[in-house]
């Protein structure tokens, strides 16, 4: 379907124009496409928390001066435009065609921090935002790439998601709660990045469809036992703004970690079962 954001935020509208006048000086035509995949591809975009997802398309396996000026272009962009992180990988249009698996290393970018032989977003969620709703900045548009996509592998990846990182965090949190320092698992970074998290997953597996973290918490308040509203609200109101729902006190806090802590579990042991 058509990408969804015809106007690109204009954060993100400068750190694409520079990455792209830096990498073209440097080595023109080696990048032949730009797409963006992420929340943006779905028309979300948080200032000051989002990142800019990018899949670069190149004219060719990389040489090593190829990679030399890539590495520049991302140092040079760091520098110039700190934020928003400018996140993705280069590939060739032949790697998108088929399973991310078979892929080779490729140079990748989370964080500003440069892995040249990395694997870092080649799996069945890139690929299938990519090839349904990537936003394309140059090149063909991500609709007419025939990137591969698999339901079935894309399920599959989710739910080894949640049985390996997300059941680690839940039994993380769990312990956290019942430790010296319990206030951790109720700090607002955590509750947003584990209740929006597990969300995002759990709306693929029981819907079938991808969507944004604050899509899935909305999704969320009206899928999961009531019990576990406030935490989601609290989740989306540290996203998305509005009134807090639990006291800005140290028990507040307290509290709303047993919360993180009970809804991470709930929905990994739901999602894998």
């Amino acid at each position: 379907m058509p990408a969804p954001v015809p106007v690109l935020p204009p954060p993100v509208e400068a750190v694409v124009a520079r990455w792209l006048a830096l990498v073209d000086a440097a080595r023109p035509g080696l990048v032949t496409g730009l797409h963006l995949r992420g929340g943006l591809c779905f028309g979300e975009w948080v200032a000051g928390q989002s990142d800019v997802d990018f899949v670069a398309v190149l004219a060719r396996r990389p040489d090593p001066g190829d990679v030399e000026a890539l590495v520049r272009a991302h140092a040079a962009l760091r520098e110039a435009c700190p934020s928003p992180s400018f996140d993705g990988m280069h590939v060739l249009a032949a790697d998108l065609a088929g399973d991310p698996d078979d892929c080779p290393d490729v140079l990748c970018v989370l964080g500003g921090h440069v892995e040249v032989e990395g694997r870092e977003d080649l799996n069945p969620v890139a690929w299938t935002e990519l090839a349904t709703r990537g936003v394309t900045v140059r090149g063909t548009p991500a609709a007419e790439l025939g990137v591969w996509t698999d339901d079935a592998r894309l399920r599959a990846f989710t739910r080894e998601n949640l049985d390996s990182y997300w059941r680690a965090t839940a039994e993380g949190l769990a312990a956290a709660v019942t430790s010296s320092t319990p206030a951790e698992a109720g700090r607002e970074d955590v509750c947003r990045w584990c209740v929006l998290g597990v969300a995002r997953l759990d709306h693929l597996l029981v819907t079938g469809a991808l969507t944004t973290k604050s899509g899935a918490g909305r999704w969320a308040l009206g899928h999961h036992p009531a019990r576990f509203g406030r935490v989601v609200a609290e989740a989306l109101r540290l996203r998305d703004g509005g009134e807090p729902r639990y006291p800005a006190t140290p028990e507040g806090v307290l509290e709303r970690g047993r919360d993180v802590a009970a809804f991470t579990a709930y929905v990994v042991a739901a999602g894998t079962a």
